[in-house]
């Protein structure tokens, strides 16, 4: 459904901790509503925590009775706007958006037919996108396979900005999306802000290198056999070093892969334009031969590079993606979206709420909303990438009214 055109762009943000569903969605799309300065809204993001999802229902109806619209959104991890945080109880957050085209579209039944994914995507929008227009996708990460998704809907989207996040189950729930009145599983649901302006995009990672560039020599499928020659596990082992390297399964909790832009992988590895994926496995015997499993086919000839997770390095990069946001020309926006790895937050930084206080104090007034999720969705180097370990800006609009609130 297309909404109408206003001359401004108004937005607004709020979070909620309340436990109860109706209670935390009122107060949470209250919160947006008032800080935009509307009545009403034209479009709506909400993202809520498991700790919901038996009153998802009620809590959406509530929250489209507040807002004059259907939100759009999914189960999350945590959720967030810029000063404050929700990742141990309950929560819910609200964006409101007034004079914006805004598209929302729900894609269901789409596990395993995901190459058609376009088409679905096509037939729901009024017309083609555009540079200016900002494409949000929150799908199910348990039954829509996401490599196959982002390559059946890349020529639907055309030069729009793409970011998105997968949603998130709790104890005994799926992960659920909603879209258009409608809760789903198993599906994408969507946003679509239509801009006259291109978004802006920030990737900041959580891992850092802990090696250059290494060809990849020898593989089997997902398992790397060798490594310059040499038993990949060796070369792990010696990465890794000490007490870690005695303990694989443990080093797997902090030492990853990452899988640079072919083209210059040092560029790529030194910018950041990077995808990181888990050591899934480790084999030190025949056929093995010390070989190690990583969560995404690698082919002989590749270059690889290890990476460390850990909070230091991963602070410093937030702050140099949000730097590098807010200096960058034309810099106005209107509101913003975070999307945010699961392992990151507070069990990451072991600081709750760091990042919505970082984004606070890079971005001022603009109203953010975000949610911490299973995996997430957004560039590197031109092309829209799953990643891992991540957060995710998107800024878009061009300094309209804003604001946001907490409840």
């Amino acid at each position: 459904m297309t909404r109408a055109v206003a001359t401004r762009m108004k937005a607004g943000s709020g979070i909620s901790g309340d436990g109860n569903p109706a209670g935390a969605a009122r107060a949470a799309a209250q919160a947006a509503l008032a800080a935009a300065g509307l009545d009403r809204a034209e479009g709506a993001l909400l993202f809520a925590t498991p700790h919901h999802a038996p009153a998802l229902a009620e809590l959406l109806d509530t929250a489209a009775d507040v807002l004059g619209a259907d939100p759009v959104g999914a189960t999350a991890q945590g959720v967030m706007v810029s000063g404050a945080a929700r990742e141990e109880g309950p929560g819910v957050a609200v964006l409101a958006l007034a004079g914006a085209r805004v598209e929302p579209f729900l894609l269901e039944r789409i596990a395993g037919a995901e190459a058609r994914a376009g088409d679905g995507l096509l037939h729901a929008l009024d017309a083609p996108l555009g540079a200016g227009d900002l494409v949000i996708l929150l799908p199910d990460p348990h039954a829509v396979a996401p490599g196959p998704l982002l390559a059946g809907l890349a020529t639907a989207l055309g030069p729009a900005a793409v970011v998105g996040a997968g949603a998130v189950d709790g104890p005994g729930t799926p992960p659920a999306q909603w879209a258009e009145g409608e809760i789903a599983t198993g599906a994408v649901a969507g946003l679509v802000v239509r801009g006259a302006a291109p978004p802006r995009i920030g990737v900041t990672q959580a891992c850092r290198p802990v090696t250059g560039p290494l060809q990849v020599t020898r593989t089997d499928g997902h398992w790397i056999l060798e490594i310059e020659g040499r038993p990949a596990l060796e070369v792990f082992r010696e990465t890794v070093r000490g007490p870690l390297g005695e303990d694989l399964r443990r080093a797997a909790a902090f030492v990853f892969v990452a899988l640079p832009e072919p083209g210059d992988p040092e560029a790529s590895l030194r910018d950041g334009d990077y995808r990181v994926r888990n050591v899934a496995g480790f084999a030190e015997s025949e056929p093995g031969r010390g070989a190690l499993a990583v969560a995404e086919r690698v082919r002989t000839g590749e270059r690889i590079a290890f990476v460390l997770r850990e909070p230091h390095g991963a602070r410093d990069d937030l702050k140099r993606m949000l730097a590098g946001m807010i200096d960058a020309p034309g810099q106005a926006a209107d509101f913003g979206v975070y999307l945010d790895c699961c392992a990151r937050g507070t069990a990451l930084f072991e600081v709750p709420g760091l990042e919505a206080a970082y984004l606070k104090e890079a971005l001022g007034e603009i109203p953010v909303v975000g949610m911490l999720g299973a995996y997430e969705i957004g560039p590197v180097r031109g092309r829209t990438e799953l990643l891992t370990y991540t957060g995710i800006l998107a800024l878009s609009g061009g300094g309209g009214d804003g604001g946001q609130a907490l409840a």
